[in-house]
């Protein structure tokens, strides 16, 4: 019995491969984007401690100088979370992009896997009809064996 074998065995690997190395960077943005959105709650939990300290301290006598410190301070927080919230909108648009490229890939390699499969089945039946064939030859010649002696 020949080995079965299918010809379009190394695209298929190299598509396996391919589709691998993009479900990585897929969740090296996934990453990046959990970091991000863990930055932006840092900042506006920052933001939301100096609002609750400057409004303490406004009730209780507070000095021009300190309020300018809170004042450019929540600014500042404030630029940051934008400065965060843009680079989230950047991530979210790659890994968009990369999720099409790796359903893109995703379906080249299951097409190429059906072929495979496809092959793989008429392999089987190619070598059962062969099998069947030597189990006739096989009792054709052992009839006339017997037949003849």
């Amino acid at each position: 019995m020949k080995k079965f074998q299918f010809q379009l065995g190394k695209l298929l690997s190299y598509k396996d491969q391919n589709l691998e190395n993009e479900m990585m960077i897929l969740g090296g943005l996934t990453r990046q984007l959990s970091d991000e959105m863990d930055k932006q709650l840092d900042l506006e939990d920052q933001q939301e401690k100096c609002r609750i300290n400057y409004e303490r301290d406004m009730a209780n006598a507070i000095t021009p100088t300190a309020c300018q410190v809170y004042i450019h301070y929540m600014s500042f927080l404030k630029e940051q979370i934008k400065i965060v919230e843009k680079r989230i909108d950047e991530i979210t648009e790659k890994i968009d992009l990369q999720i099409e490229v790796v359903k893109g890939l995703k379906l080249e390699t299951r097409s190429l896997e059906i072929v495979k499969e496809n092959k793989y089945d008429e392999y089987k039946k190619e070598m059962l009809k062969e099998t069947e064939k030597e189990m006739e030859e096989f009792i054709t010649t052992r009839k006339i064996m017997k037949n003849g002696s």
